[in-house]
């Protein structure tokens, strides 16, 4: 089955071409290695932005997983 992994960072990325996955558990993995990704690519963006996100969709658009990635500075945090 073909899903579709979109992307929301400081910008939205629509996957437009999917990858082909053997079993589900195969695409939710993926899913998890894409938010990896996302962070170790651009950590100083990640700070102080909206939250981000990796979304799985189907061919017909629905949606299947959703992973949102957020993180808050505490008072006690050094300037």
């Amino acid at each position: 089955m073909r899903y579709f992994f979109h992307m929301q960072t400081l910008t939205r990325y629509t996957d437009v071409d999917g990858l082909e996955m053997d079993s589900p558990a195969d695409a939710r993995e993926e899913a998890i290695r894409a938010c990896g990704e996302l962070l170790r690519d651009c950590p100083a963006g990640f700070w102080n932005s909206r939250p981000w996100s990796v979304t799985v969709t189907d061919a017909a658009g629905l949606i299947l997983w959703d992973i949102s990635i957020d993180g808050a500075t505490s008072a006690a945090a050094p300037a």
